[in-house]
């Protein structure tokens, strides 16, 4: 392999490097704007939580002033038969289910009155969330649409890449790239290695002594008996 051949293998390898580095960013993202997008729907669901726990203590309150209603109703009616009653034992009975029901009116006005409390500091709360739920969506949104623009971004310069590697390609022979493409299938990542103190920097293996005196006269690429990858000397 020639010289020009091994330069052209090494700017393919740090194109090919590139866009794999690229595509890992991309593939990223989705899973961070869905993290943001369970963020935002937390923070709105934290938000109509405090609205329900408002109706419902609003609900409990009406169904309570309706209960008074229903006492005092029977309270009317207990003095209307009060007037018509005609035994002592029946006067008395009368009067308790009188009394009953007025205390039981007097528990539900103090239990209405707590509620009305409760409604009142959910109310602050309900002014205090809102805000901080509006601020924080729009937060959140504008971190969903940078990401977004991000994958456009890269998904560009994935394209550029890739251009530019297929006009590169153009000037490797076919059987130079054949074998590079299958040392790249084989190892994964990086297909030509650097050697670094006669160490293969691919596996970290020493490089035997004949081919690393190979390496040294000349400007070419051979291949790693331990793992297959080119070689590739600069000298210091």
């Amino acid at each position: 392999m020639d010289s020009i051949t091994a330069q052209n293998l090494l700017k393919l390898q740090e194109i090919d490097l590139k866009i794999e580095e690229v595509k890992s960013k991309i593939e990223k993202i989705p899973a961070e704007i869905k993290r943001l997008q369970e963020e935002k729907q937390k923070v709105i669901d934290e938000f109509e939580e405090t609205l329900r726990q408002k109706k419902q203590l609003e609900l409990a309150k009406k169904e309570k002033e309706l209960d008074i209603q229903t006492l005092q109703e029977r309270i009317r009616k207990i003095e209307d038969k009060l007037n018509t009653v005609r035994s002592n034992d029946e006067y008395k009975a009368f009067l308790r289910e009188k009394a009953q029901a007025e205390e039981s009116i007097i528990h539900l006005e103090d239990e209405i009155l707590q509620i009305m409390q409760q409604i009142e500091d959910l109310q602050e709360k309900i002014k205090v969330l809102e805000k901080e739920k509006e601020e924080k969506v729009k937060e959140i949104e504008n971190q969903i649409n940078q990401k977004n623009e991000e994958i456009k971004n890269l998904e560009e310069q994935l394209k550029q890449l890739q251009e530019k590697r297929e006009e590169l390609t153009k000037q490797i022979k076919p059987q130079d790239l054949s074998q590079y493409e299958t040392i790249k299938k084989k190892v994964k990542t990086k297909v030509i290695a650097i050697v670094d103190d006669q160490v293969c920097t691919g596996c970290y293996m020493v490089i035997p002594p004949k081919i690393f005196t190979e390496l040294l006269k000349s400007n070419q690429l051979l291949r790693c008996p331990n793992c297959g990858r080119y070689l590739f000397y600069e000298s210091k």
